[in-house]
Parts: structure tokens; C-alpha cells; sequence
């Protein structure tokens, strides 16, 4: 697609006069706001909203690893480069120990069409304006919108992204908010088909390498990202249809629910132990597949208090006295 060291839409001279405009104090501010667009908060801001509400919110998920999985796509294949710009603030304002974040939100490689951190909330945030049930869908929208516009200034003000990658990110983030909606209209278990899309573009950004097609080695997709987005969307449709297919009862007949609780978590945590000892690329998709398939699962077999007094042969009516 993209090549050449010049970005093919736009000259750096816009992004140099946007950045010489933002004084120090606002520069030093876009660093930990640009944070909002990123996985370290994006994801934690996903699982929470989705055990609030895990009804009406069971779409942030895989809308989340198809953006990924998109995003990773595009970025493969094409080669424009990063804005050669210094960002609006220097790392000497930050504390040293801020120094490692100020470097990650400034200091990229990766190709620069799109702006992931500027897609993602585009997708999150947008979902979020549909959804939600808070005030008027107008002002959802006009707070919402305010929000994507802010974080997707960030990435021009540090530098790293031309206007048209910032443009596109959010352009391509409310088009999956539409895939997303289409999926409501078009199936009856929305939730689920938009897990099959996020499958499906997962598996493609797995495969994808730059500039080209092809079977991917292990050690080509080691410690990749993608490999955790295409595990956690098998996870995330298998535990999902599951859930829908059992009414979410899951094995609480078997185990009850404290059982079933308990279960999850270990095999969970066995998981992890087995991920952090053999970094295969297979073994991060399984430890994906089970960590999301939990995550999905865990709103609907978490123990009420009485259910964990009984487990510990305590009287619920008594206060646990």
C-alpha cells in the first residue's frame, strides 16, 4: 500500500505547526492522556464495563480484538513511516520514574496509518454512546465525541501521527461500531457473530506479514500481540455461546456456584503459571483462550455472600455468626 519515507497523504509541515503551537504545560498533559487510547487502559476499561452490564455491554470485547486485529492488519501492509517531529513537551518535565511512559507514548516504530490510539476509543467509546443509559443519546454523543476527538489530538501533539492517520484511525473505529450494529440487526445473538468477526480478522492479522501474504513461522509470531487477540476471541466465542447455549448456568449444578468460582480461577491461574514458563506462541493462544473465556464466564458464576457462608458451614441469616 504505503511506501516511501514521506507519509503518501500528507506533508509534515501541518503536524510541525500544531505541535510548535501547544505551549509546555499542555504538551505535558497529552502524555498521560494519550493513555487513555491505549491496551493499558482500554482492555481493564472493557472487562469492568462488561461485568457491570455484561447484557448490554457484551459487545466491547470482541469489538476490541477485531479493532486489533484490523488495525494490526493494515499496519502490515503498508510502510508508512512515523512523523520525524519532536513532541510539544521533552522528557526532562517528567519525574524519572515516568520516564519508561513518557518513552512508549513517544517513541514508536511501528508503522503510522492507522492511529491505534486513536481507533480504539473511536470503537470503545462509540459503542459506549449506544449502549449506555446515561443522560440523553445527545449529549452521550456530544461528550463521547468530544472524548475520541481530545486522545486523537494527543497523537498529533506528541508527534507520532500525521492528521490522516489519526483521521482514519477514528474513521475505521466508528466503522466497526457499525459492523457491530449490523450484527445486532442481522442475527439474533449479535454479541456472538461479532465474536466470529473478531475471530476471523484475528486469525488474518496472525498471517498477515508486511508487504506480503503468507504461513507465518513460530518464531516469526512470538510474543506478537495479534496471537493474544486471535486467542481471546476463540476464548471469548466459545465461552459466550456456552453461556448462551446453558441459560449461563455453565457447571453450577455440578459444582455450585462457589465450585464453579473456584474452578474458573484455577484453571486460570494453572494457566498462567504454564504461559509464563513455556512462551510458545500456541501456549499464549490457550492461555488467551482461557483467561477471556473466564472473563466472559466469571459475571455469571461469581458466589453470592450466602452461597459462601454455606460453603463455610456459617448461618447467612445470623450475619455469619
Amino acid at each position: 500500500m504505503f511506501s516511501g519515507r514521506r507519509h503518501p497523504v500528507l506533508e509534515p509541515e501541518l503536524l510541525e505547526a500544531i505541535v510548535e503551537a501547544i505551549p509546555e504545560w499542555l504538551g505535558a498533559l497529552l502524555v498521560p492522556t494519550t493513555y487513555i487510547g491505549s491496551v493499558f487502559v482500554i482492555v481493564p476499561a472493557i472487562i469492568l464495563a462488561y461485568w457491570w452490564a455484561p447484557d448490554r455491554l457484551g459487545a466491547l470485547i470482541p469489538a476490541f480484538f477485531a479493532y486489533y486485529g484490523l488495525m494490526a492488519s493494515i499496519k502490515s501492509l503498508n510502510s508508512a513511516t512515523r512523523p520525524d517531529v519532536d513532541p510539544a513537551v521533552g522528557a526532562e518535565v517528567f519525574p524519572e520514574l515516568y520516564s519508561t511512559w513518557y518513552g512508549h507514548a513517544t517513541a514508536i516504530s511501528s508503522t503510522s496509518f492507522p492511529s491505534g490510539n486513536a481507533m480504539v476509543p473511536a470503537v470503545i467509546i462509540g459503542l459506549l454512546i449506544v449502549d449506555l443509559r446515561i443522560s440523553t443519546l445527545r449529549r452521550r454523543a456530544l461528550v463521547g465525541g468530544f472524548a475520541i476527538a481530545t486522545i486523537g489530538f494527543t497523537r498529533l501533539g506528541l508527534g507520532v501521527h500525521y492528521p490522516i492517520d489519526v483521521v482514519g484511525g477514528i474513521a475505521l473505529g466508528l466503522g466497526l461500531v457499525g459492523v457491530v450494529l449490523l450484527c445486532r440487526r442481522v442475527f439474533d445473538d449479535g454479541v456472538g457473530a461479532m465474536f466470529v468477526v473478531a475471530l476471523v480478522v484475528a486469525f488474518a492479522s496472525v498471517w498477515l506479514r508486511s508487504n506480503g501474504f503468507g504461513v507465518p513461522t513460530w518464531d516469526g509470531i512470538q510474543g506478537s500481540n495479534r496471537v493474544l487477540a486471535f486467542g481471546g476471541a476463540v476464548g471469548g466465542l466459545l465461552a459466550w455461546r456456552v453461556g448462551r447455549a446453558t441459560e449461563w448456568r455453565y457447571a453450577r449444578d455440578a459444582l455450585g456456584r462457589v465450585g464453579t468460582f473456584t474452578a474458573v480461577l484455577a484453571v486460570v491461574g494453572v494457566t498462567y503459571a504454564i504461559h509464563t514458563t513455556i512462551t510458545h506462541p500456541l501456549v499464549t493462544m490457550c492461555w488467551a483462550a482461557v483467561a477471556f473465556g473466564a472473563i466472559i464466564a466469571l459475571p455469571h458464576v461469581v458466589p453470592t455472600r450466602d452461597e459462601f457462608a454455606a460453603t463455610l458451614g456459617l448461618d447467612p441469616a445470623r450475619g455469619g455468626a
